[in-house]
């Protein structure tokens, strides 16, 4: 009869999220995720693969736990802006907390990745435009209300929230407190409040 894992996977998976952020994928060491996930060598190799199985399953968690936020938020009520605002409300308040912070920053060590692997970097910018497309369809909805002008163009404006999306993670890395963090988001919501329908 086959043992039942004492552990829980997608925990280790949020853990592994946390470990490859603060260290990226070159600067962790298997003793480094021994200590980290709280499980032994053997558990891993034989739940997860190699290091880089590892790494790659944590970013996929990772990003598409993200995009089921994301879904629901936009999908979810109130006006565009209320939803803009609880978007990257959210996000800066992950960034700004020294227990979850690492977890995302675990996104700039899969761009690092990317150029070295094609299923990542394929992998990364179908996620990407399925961000994209959350975006756009909740767009797409503030158009039908008449919260947007019609002219808009819509696409430009989803990718330009996706790219809002991945550089507040970039620059809370590199040191951005939090009032400059809310200051860009105060910025994004700027945009929006010009293409309202007046």
């Amino acid at each position: 009869m086959a043992r039942t894992k004492a552990f829980d996977t997608n925990e280790i998976l949020h853990k592994a999220m946390s470990v490859f952020g603060n260290r990226g994928y070159e600067g962790t060491s298997l003793p480094d995720l021994i200590t980290g996930l709280g499980i032994a060598r053997q558990s891993i190799y034989d739940t997860y693969g190699t290091k880089w199985d590892l790494f790659f399953s944590a970013v996929q968690h990772y990003m598409e736990q993200k995009n089921q936020e994301l879904k629901r938020y936009c999908e979810g009520p109130g006006t565009i802006l209320e939803k803009v605002e609880l978007v990257f409300t959210t996000i800066i308040k992950v960034l700004i907390d020294p227990e979850l912070r690492p977890q995302c920053f675990i996104i700039s060590s899969a761009i690092e990745q990317a150029p070295q692997n094609k299923e990542l970097s394929a992998y990364l910018q179908a996620n990407i435009e399925q961000s994209e497309q959350i975006f756009y369809a909740m767009l797409e909805q503030a158009v039908v209300q008449g919260e947007i002008a019609p002219e808009a163009n819509l696409r430009d404006l989803a990718r330009f929230l996706v790219h809002e999306r991945i550089a507040l993670i970039t620059s809370a890395k590199l040191g951005m407190d939090e009032p400059k963090l809310l200051g860009i988001m105060q910025m994004i919501l700027l945009v929006f409040r010009t293409l309202q329908n007046s």
